[in-house]
């Protein structure tokens, strides 16, 4: 007999365990190299982290780009235990996201943004069930496209209040920007308006700007490692941070909701969404924490994706004055060159070019570059790649919105890519088609019918009623803003920049101060 011990005796030893744990690991390894043969390619993993040190908290569709000019339009990274795949291209997202939607409409349960910050009731965060359904049920029956055309007078009247508050103070063009988006959010969800210290839009934009932040799977070292949640509360002070953060965020979109009820109880009569969720409270199934960020979410990604939209639009007739010019002497054919009357819904279908030039700026710069991160609820096979249950699907929009094949000279803005063909009618329904702004699928934006409608009335008007320049340097040259440069986080908005807006003319002026009920 040799010196070496049998298997048996090896076993039964005291090392046995030890040698039986060896063996389970090669052959697990073993079967796991097999199966990521079959995984799509992307950078190798480094050991516990994976790829979650090399994605940046900022611009992270440059880099996924990049990964995809490398490795094809079908990337897989590892963050910490977590499978994640990007997706480049528009087929196999259509297929993935849109065809197979019922596997592909899930979401990972971030800790801190999801668990703590918004206790797994803010609707953008919630995994695919019964919470979810109910709250997308809820919105659908305000913002769905055959309701929200009773919304037009009051996008109106907010739009022409966006122009007198540029008129007075033409500097603030991001405020004012904002405080129409959320103001206009807050009538239809609340039915009341801002105070005039701002203080309710001040919080709302505290919320916004933190929330983009935490959100991003590559933000806080938890999301990397979930295991860090096990730890308590004095070795893991992010969470009691991230509480903070959900007390304000509950208390104030509770407290909007509770001032609707009051006034529904003391017998006032309000045509708004939180009343029509008071009323509807047992039919919905919701609880009141839920209905209060089913309110609050819809003012949120209302507020901060239609300012961003606005807002690059702005940047964008500073780099395109041609453009602008075009716009406007479409606007003038329609409505005469005097200034004498706005442009409003009714007016759409005679602006071609103007709603190309509002998809045009959903597409040139979408503000939700990366879209909303998907998980699949179970393994699936595509092209030959397992694709794990549990993984977290990414579709690459800005990738897509710069593909040349499917959007020629993608990084010029051109509205000419989007006129409509002879004889095609428009609608406000066709502002959002052609690009891929609002999302796929089962998770496409349930407001995006509203949000198109109001970046189009606020662009049409600010056309109309003014002209956007760069300001000029010491040197008379133009101070361009760049648009590369952007808000970190998940959404895309654009950096600070100073922007030029004049009036046309006096008659605008007079226009816009007596469809506001001021004195010219």
């Amino acid at each position: 007999m040799s010196g070496f011990p049998s298997i048996s005796e090896t076993t039964s030893s005291v090392g046995g365990p030890l040698v039986l744990g060896l063996l389970l690991s090669t052959c697990l390894a073993i079967a796991y190299g097999r199966r990521r043969r079959n995984l799509p390619p992307g950078p190798t993993p480094i050991p516990i982290f994976g790829n979650a040190l090399q994605i940046p908290t900022e611009k992270t569709w440059l880099y996924f780009k990049s990964l995809s000019e490398k490795y094809g339009p079908i990337i897989r990274l590892r963050i910490a235990g977590t499978e994640v795949v990007v997706l480049d291209d528009i087929e196999d997202v259509e297929e993935l996201l849109v065809k197979r939607s019922g596997n592909y409409s899930s979401r990972q349960q971030v800790v801190y943004g999801a668990k703590y910050r918004s206790n797994n009731k803010r609707l953008v965060l919630l995994p695919y069930g019964l919470e979810m359904k109910k709250q997308r049920a809820a919105i659908f029956q305000m913002l769905n496209a055959r309701v929200v055309g009773g919304y037009e007078e009051i996008q109106e009247r907010g739009s022409m209040k966006l122009l007198s508050d540029i008129l007075d103070n033409p500097s603030k063009a991001y405020i004012n920007v904002k405080w129409f988006t959320a103001e206009t959010l807050m009538t239809l969800v609340y039915g009341k308006e801002f105070q005039a210290d701002g203080e309710d839009l001040k919080t709302l934009l505290h919320i916004l700007e933190t929330f983009v932040q935490d959100i991003h799977p590559a933000r806080h070292l938890v999301d990397t490692f979930p295991v860090l949640d096990y730890l308590p509360n004095f070795l893991a002070p992010w969470r009691a941070h991230a509480i903070k953060k959900y007390e304000v965020d509950s208390g104030f979109y509770g407290r909007l909701l509770n001032d609707v009820k009051t006034v529904m109880d003391n017998g006032g009569d309000l045509e708004c969404f939180a009343a029509r969720l008071w009323e509807g409270v047992g039919k919905l199934g919701l609880d009141e924490i839920s209905m209060a960020f089913v309110a609050g979410s819809t003012l949120e990604a209302g507020t901060d994706n239609t300012a961003g939209s606005i807002l690059w639009f702005i940047e964008a007739m500073m780099l395109y004055p041609d453009v602008l010019k075009k716009a406007q002497a479409e606007l003038d054919s329609v409505l005469g060159p005097q200034g004498y009357a706005a442009p409003g819904f009714q007016h759409l279908e005679q602006l071609p070019y103007c709603v190309a030039l509002t998809k045009e700026v959903f597409r040139w710069m979408p503000v939700a570059p990366v879209g909303g991160p998907r998980q699949t609820m179970k393994d699936d096979v595509y092209k030959g790649y397992i694709i794990p249950a549990g993984t977290t699907v990414f579709a690459n929009v800005w990738s897509i919105h710069h593909n040349e094949f499917l959007y020629p000279d993608s990084f010029n803005f051109k509205p000419e890519r989007f006129l409509p063909k002879d004889g095609a009618t428009l609608g406000p329904e066709s502002l959002n088609e052609g690009h891929y702004g609002f999302g796929f699928g089962r998770r496409t934006c349930p407001g995006q019918y509203l949000a198109s409608k109001s970046v189009w009335i606020a662009i049409v008007r600010l056309l109309w009623a003014f002209d956007i320049t760069a300001p000029l340097d010491a040197n008379g040259k133009p101070v361009l803003p760049d648009p590369k440069a952007c808000r970190n986080g998940v959404t895309a908005e654009p950096d600070h920049y100073e922007a030029v807006i004049k009036p046309r003319s006096e008659m605008h002026i007079q226009t816009i101060k007596s469809s506001f009920g001021l004195k010219a």
